[in-house]
């Protein structure tokens, strides 16, 4: 049976092991001390509308659009939009990281991240049953328990 990994498991190793230069000529050697580059998430040749920057906090490099889009995107997303969907030079993220990555690397890579996402579930689950316990214990009956449980 072929494993199937949650998209948010695909999203961390592209993340993780590819940076923009990695992924497009275009962004290397950008003014590090700006990080001012032309968006490529949208038509955009006049002026620089968006920053690349490293993110402390996540570990990965950003493109914040602060022109058109007004977002933030990871190698992820120029994976995902530019090279499979507008490019269409992959099949899917998945597939670009079956070409880009040596196999073994990339199984366990997808094995361990897709643990911790589950993980992640089975905790985020547990503090709603949690929730929902302590508030059915708290009032005591169903019509308070559903009124309290919507309106907290």
């Amino acid at each position: 049976m072929k494993q199937t990994y949650d998209i948010r498991t695909i999203k961390k190793v592209i993340n993780q092991n590819f940076t923009f230069s990695d992924l497009s000529n275009r962004f290397k050697g950008v003014d590090s001390s700006t990080g001012n580059i032309f968006c490529p998430f949208h038509e955009n040749h006049d002026t620089p509308a968006a920053k690349m920057y490293w993110d402390e906090d996540r570990g990965i490099w950003i493109i914040h659009c602060f022109g058109e889009c007004h977002r933030n995107f990871t190698a992820y997303d120029y994976v995902d939009l530019i090279l499979c969907r507008k490019y269409q030079k992959y099949t899917s993220p998945y597939h670009f990281l079956k070409a880009n990555m040596v196999e073994y690397q990339l199984n366990w890579q997808l094995e361990l991240y897709q643990k911790e996402v589950n993980e992640e579930e089975i905790g985020y689950f547990e503090e709603k049953k949690n929730y929902i316990d302590n508030v059915f214990s708290e009032t005591g009956n169903v019509t308070d328990f559903i009124e309290r449980l919507y309106t907290a």
